[in-house]
């Protein structure tokens, strides 16, 4: 069974760089398209995704096991090295995920935003358009927390580079989702 990227039917931008228009337009087609995403992880990995805190310790030791990491190519170093700031050449990795890895990134960075959505009245997705300098700004992220929103996509690859430096904790997602009940 092949594993289905997701792919707009338009073509993508850096997110700070979308009009309020174009990034409604992405988060639209977004969010259309979270059923069938999680449908796909859930038939895929054969992880019963039943929404609960449990099951994102499951999903995750199931991307533990099968996520493929691949060494970056010698013309891919020196494309970033030439195109990084001299000061964070020290964060460019040796090594990247396969494509396949990056889609079940993305998925299962879905799945934890259902989660704490599911689990808690009050939150949803959104999309913050304002300040341009926001960290976030245009990107799906779920709102409605006390102080901040949360950036489930930003957040599972920060734990997606942690995997790459060699660390490997199955309980990544759970503690970040009992964190984040402390914004509610």
């Amino acid at each position: 069974m092949d594993y289905k990227l997701m792919q707009p039917p338009f073509e993508m931008k850096e997110y700070s760089e979308m009009s309020n228009k174009e990034a409604k337009e992405h988060f639209n087609w977004f969010k259309q398209q979270i059923p069938s995403r999680l449908e796909q992880l859930g038939a895929f990995s054969q992880i019963h995704l039943d929404y609960s805190d449990r099951s994102l310790i499951d999903i995750w030791e199931w991307y533990l096991r099968n996520v493929q990491i691949q060494s970056k190519s010698v013309s891919e170093l020196e494309e970033e090295h030439s195109e990084t700031e001299e000061w964070l050449k020290g964060y460019i990795y040796e090594k990247k995920l396969d494509t396949e890895s990056q889609a079940f990134t993305l998925d299962i960075a879905i799945y934890l935003g259902e989660v704490v959505k599911s689990n808690h009245s009050g939150l949803d997705w959104g999309v913050v358009f304002k300040p341009k300098s926001y960290v976030s700004v245009n990107r799906p992220v779920i709102i409605g927390f006390r102080k901040k929103d949360m950036d489930v996509i930003r957040i599972v690859s920060n734990k997606m580079h942690a995997i790459l430096k060699g660390q490997r904790n199955p309980n990544a997602l759970f503690d970040i989702y009992h964190t984040w009940e402390e914004f509610i």
